[in-house]
């Protein structure tokens, strides 16, 4: 009896444990810092599309069906994720360590606040799609900036690890354009 529960405890939550964690964003790679800047720069969360609310992967099988990816989940809150791995490009890139999630404590001064909301961000027909907005606000010259955002990337195979791959390389474009204008 006892062997008996072990092996259905086993397949149970052996079964529901067989879901594969992805991750995009650990591949931070700047060439070369735009310049040494010490401005304190806050980044607000990144908003996500609805279908990023949950851990589950989606891709996109037409133009109005969305899909989940069988077994394939973000390895943790991916808004929370990307807006980290952003504050990490910009860090570098700038060469500024004063570039920190916002709101935070213990720091009175903000020279620039960036706000980014991302409105599509899938796989569809082998390429993956990336459209955002965002804001800088620069409070030493009392300016507040909008942009539009757009690019698409090559899913360079069929593995959901080519497609996070592009979902990266769409990402870093991302930040690169808002290093660009900050």
């Amino acid at each position: 009896m006892r062997n008996i529960f072990l092996i259905v405890f086993v397949l149970l939550f052996g079964a529901c444990s067989s879901k594969e964690l992805y991750t995009l964003g650990d591949r931070i790679e700047v060439s070369k810092p735009k310049k040494d800047s010490r401005e304190f720069i806050a980044v607000e969360k990144i908003e996500l599309p609805t279908y990023f609310m949950d851990s589950q992967i989606y891709v996109k099988k037409n133009p109005y069906h969305l899909q989940k990816v069988e077994k394939a989940n973000w390895i943790s809150d991916i808004d929370v994720h990307l807006t980290n791995v952003l504050i990490s490009y910009l860090q570098k890139a700038q060469n500024n360590p004063n570039i920190y999630p916002y709101p935070w404590s213990n720091i009175k001064k903000i020279d620039k606040k960036i706000s980014v909301k991302i409105t599509n961000f899938i796989s569809y027909n082998g390429e993956v799609t990336l459209n955002a907005t965002y804001e800088i606000l620069d409070k030493t010259k009392r300016k507040t900036s909008n942009y539009f955002f757009s690019t698409k990337e090559k899913v360079e195979g069929e593995s959901i690890e080519k497609m996070i791959e592009a979902m990266e390389r769409a990402f870093f474009r991302l930040a690169e354009d808002i290093n660009q204008k900050i």
